[in-house]
């Protein structure tokens, strides 16, 4: 077995080759793009700080109370068609 020699974990894609598949992809990003371009990007995606972390929580946690009174708008809205089958009430119409 040959391991990548940059994750040390994943087998090289050849006996040549030096990295596995998803570490010489992101070898060619870094030759390609700037580097310092790609770890602003990598930090600004992948880490967090205390502020990040619970404002995220916080937006985690108001998508699922949403959800939850969407659903019980809806078995509401649901059971008040359901009662209200009449023809609403229109005033008649003004003879000229």
């Amino acid at each position: 077995m040959f391991t990548c020699y940059y994750c040390c974990e994943r087998e090289r894609v050849s006996y040549f080759s030096n990295w596995c598949a998803d570490c010489a992809n992101l070898r060619r990003m870094l030759l390609i793009y700037d580097p310092k371009k790609c770890t602003d990007i990598l930090k600004r995606t992948l880490t967090r700080d205390e502020n990040q972390i619970t404002y995220k929580i916080s937006q985690e946690v108001k998508k699922i109370v949403n959800e939850c009174i969407e659903e019980k708008v809806d078995k509401i809205d649901t059971t008040e068609d359901d009662t209200h089958t009449d023809k609403p009430a229109t005033r008649s119409s003004k003879k000229k």
